[in-house]
């Protein structure tokens, strides 16, 4: 089927006319860096030429990383300050602890959404079976800024399921869009936070299409993260590894000649400066160094044993 004329999700509102489409106005090379204890990661935002894409002011995509039995490596326990961070995990298996004492295994499909705030410490990596068998880990962490009067509230966290996590699929069943955060025709994605951010996981099978209403993000991205994908009327295909930066307008078309996995984000611009120290993001150089305090004096907590 013809970019133009792309098969629309189903169950998607009833639409007249198409509106203005989303143009790509620059397109980005995610660097490979270490992360953890030292596995690679994709790092797509922040770059040289941009600090976030709405409110998210870290994407790091991690895998596909194929390791052999007692090869797994994750984050051992560490701390975050002034930010959220979401985790979507397309295959492998994870487990999460944090000091306030939540501990959760995550598989593919399911979603980990964390708010750090005043303080929180956490573990995250490959679970016990993985880190005995090996196997394949693959998936994304954004890290989602708090505003400007936020950066201090209490931490929480939540885990959601496959299966709480809405979807639309295509006529011709070539399109998936998983909503994870945010707003897509009469579906709200399970993640609700500051900042309005929208975090939408498109599958194309080869041949596949969509147009996406979207006129609501004010700052809009899409990175490709398996295969190869044609994102409105760019005459070139963004590969995986890349983020197509969207201007604005109302709808986003995608579509790919073979299997590709994309994920939109976005959502509102930042409010305040960014100052950040590893883990710690926060808006000013006194923030910053009372989570530095608070971190060595222990008031983030310990995980539980």
């Amino acid at each position: 089927m013809s970019l133009s004329q792309p098969p629309q999700p189903t169950d998607a509102p009833a639409q007249g006319a198409q509106g203005a489409p989303r143009a790509v106005v620059s397109l980005h090379q995610a660097f490979r860096t270490l992360e953890g204890d030292g596995f690679e990661v994709r790092r797509a935002i922040p770059s040289q030429h941009f600090e976030a894409i709405g409110p998210i002011i870290f994407f790091d995509h991690f895998g596909p990383i194929h390791v052999r039995p007692g090869e797994a490596k994750g984050a051992s326990a560490h701390p975050h300050a002034g930010i959220e961070t979401l985790t979507l995990l397309l295959e492998g298996r994870s487990e999460h602890k944090d000091s306030l004492g939540n501990a959760s295994a995550m598989g593919p499909g399911e979603v980990q959404w964390m708010r750090a705030g005043r303080g929180i410490i956490h573990d995250e990596g490959p679970d016990e079976a993985m880190r005995r068998d090996g196997g394949a880990n693959h998936g994304v962490q954004l890290w989602i800024n708090l505003p400007k009067g936020q950066k201090h509230i209490d931490p929480a966290y939540r885990h959601v399921p496959a299966d709480q996590v809405p979807a639309l699929a295509s006529a011709d069943g070539k399109a998936r869009t998983r909503l994870v955060a945010g707003a897509l025709g009469k579906l709200t994605g399970p993640i609700e936070t500051f900042g309005h951010p929208l975090v939408a996981h498109v599958t194309l099978k080869a041949g596949g299409a969509v147009t996406l209403s979207l006129p609501e993000p004010r700052e809009l991205a899409a990175y490709v993260m398996v295969g190869q994908a044609q994102i409105g009327a760019l005459a070139q295909p963004v590969e995986a590894g890349q983020l197509a930066r969207l201007g604005p307008g109302d709808d986003v078309t995608l579509s790919a000649s073979g299997d590709a996995e994309i994920l939109l984000v976005g959502g509102d611009p930042l409010d305040a400066p960014i100052v950040r120290h590893g883990p710690f993001v926060m808006n000013c150089i006194d923030e910053l160094e009372r989570a530095v305090r608070d971190y060595h004096a222990g008031r983030m907590g310990r995980i539980p044993v």
